[in-house]
């Protein structure tokens, strides 16, 4: 599914491109016109004031509380009835779409632990950014379990 997300909810962003859905971030103030542009995407806002404006373009979108990100992330995969699988498969920073690399390939880059107890390593063609799973996997599956009991 793709998302359009104000940039107040930069941390919910992160953790649907975990789920491995495609994720815009708008930065700065939002105009129609942007609005207008993404019309294939699902607009996830905090703010009520947005209703009027999206009905009228008819655009799909969700309004979250503003300050809890668990709730936030619960409310959009109860939803829209989203995997609540790690999918890990998507930038967590620009959300371009991960290539697997072999260690090998990136040792320069990688924590000497982090290299001989990590596996799956993925790069981003898009940012250079660099993820593999390594000992915060687990917490990460945690953290998404509570998240998803908080609805």
């Amino acid at each position: 599914m793709k998302f359009l997300l104000e940039s107040n909810l930069a941390k919910l962003a992160k953790w649907l491109r975990f789920l491995g859905h495609d994720v815009k971030v708008l930065e700065g103030e939002i105009n129609k016109e942007e609005l207008a542009q993404n019309q294939d995407r699902v607009f996830i806002t905090t703010s009520k004031r947005w209703e009027d404006t999206l009905k009228r373009v008819d655009m799909r979108y969700l309004i979250v509380p503003r300050h809890d990100w668990e709730l936030q992330l619960c409310m959009v995969v109860k939803h829209f009835n989203l995997s609540p699988e790690l999918a890990l498969n998507r930038c967590a920073y620009c959300g371009g779409e991960l290539l697997p690399v072999k260690k090998e390939e990136v040792k320069d880059r990688v924590p000497p632990k982090a290299y001989d107890t990590a596996y799956d390593f993925t790069l981003c063609p898009r940012c250079g950014a660099l993820f593999w799973k390594g000992t915060h996997y687990e917490g990460m599956v945690r953290m998404l379990e509570k998240a998803l009991n908080r609805c």
